[in-house]
């Protein structure tokens, strides 16, 4: 009699503490929330919004002196029947593909080479590799003009200098056959600073044992970098590749600065598009439609990348 009358207060004590912790659990949940409700705003203000309404421009018809009007897939049509997109399409395709085919490599050994070659220079070559990174497009614009100009620029100077007649006169910015290599080799200059410095600072993580043990089995520097430092920093070289593709699908600023897109479109890019068609010929839903052309690959290519990460067991 005694027992069950004992078990009763505890029954109940457990039911208390159960309805106390449940209570609890919903205190924390709207904790949660309100320190969660400032950032999801933000996200909805700033990019959710934005992307939604460009959906919906892309869809309409309009200009400056006329209200939108609903025409469909119409805007994108247009654009895919524009040899000028079509080309600018090709262009950033074609950038992204070499910027992870040549940029991200040169970066590497040259970070790799900084690193197991290291004295006092080091640093120093490491900020000047930088530089170029954090110098603002329109000088990275004049520069490159000044370099490729066809009779004083510094090819040609150089050219004139030691007498190289079939250099002297070349308009690498002007001749359709050599702008995008005179453009990418530009870019590559200015943009290739972030990628030495940031491999640079994972191979700098990599043990002193590793490397002396790959000494011990008899591996040279080549080999040491291609089958033991390599696979080691494959993830942040993963994240260059990204980071690399999405911003050849935006580029903007050096081509638009030193060609303007030209010669006959040879180096157009997408955004070069979107700004002529919303700022210069005021379409702002063709303008939308080629923004929405952006996103979708940038989107398109970063899933894509991160997939192949989840299935390297990069993520786990």
């Amino acid at each position: 009699m005694k027992s069950s009358v004992d078990a009763a207060p505890m029954t109940l004590a457990a039911t208390h503490d159960g309805r106390r912790k449940k209570r609890l659990d919903y205190r924390r949940l709207l904790f949660q929330i309100v320190f969660l409700l400032p950032a999801v705003g933000f996200l909805v203000v700033f990019m959710f919004y934005p992307i939604e309404e460009t959906f919906r421009t892309s869809m309409m018809q309009t200009s400056a002196l006329s209200p939108p009007t609903f025409i469909g897939f119409e805007n994108y049509q247009r654009l895919f029947a524009s040899a000028e997109f079509r080309k600018g399409l090709a262009n950033v395709l074609a950038w992204a593909f070499w910027s992870v085919v040549i940029q991200i490599p040169l970066a590497f050994f040259i970070a790799f080479s900084l690193v197991a070659y290291s004295n006092r220079l080091t640093s120093k070559l490491r900020v000047i590799y930088y530089m170029a990174s954090i110098m603002p497009s329109a000088i990275v614009a004049m520069l490159g003009r000044f370099i490729f100009a066809p009779r004083f620029g510094v090819i040609s100077t150089i050219a004139q200098r030691f007498g190289w007649a079939w250099l002297q006169n070349v308009d690498f910015l002007g001749d359709p056959s050599k702008v995008f290599w005179s453009l990418f080799a530009i870019a590559t200059w200015a943009y290739i600073g972030f990628g030495i410095v940031y491999l640079m600072a994972n191979i700098e993580q990599i043990p002193m044992e590793i490397r002396e043990a790959a000494e011990l089995d008899g591996a040279n520097r080549l080999q040491y970098a291609l089958y033991v430092v390599l696979p080691m920093v494959s993830y942040p070289i993963r994240i260059l590749a990204i980071i690399s593709t999405v911003g050849s699908l935006k580029l903007f600023d050096v081509p638009y600065l030193m060609t303007g897109g030209g010669p006959v479109y040879y180096s157009t890019t997408l955004a070069i598009i979107l700004y002529k068609q919303g700022f210069v010929n005021w379409r702002y839903g063709r303008a939308a439609a080629v923004g929405v052309i952006i996103f979708l690959l940038s989107l398109a290519f970063s899933i894509a990348q991160f997939s192949m990460q989840r299935k390297g067991g990069e993520l786990d």
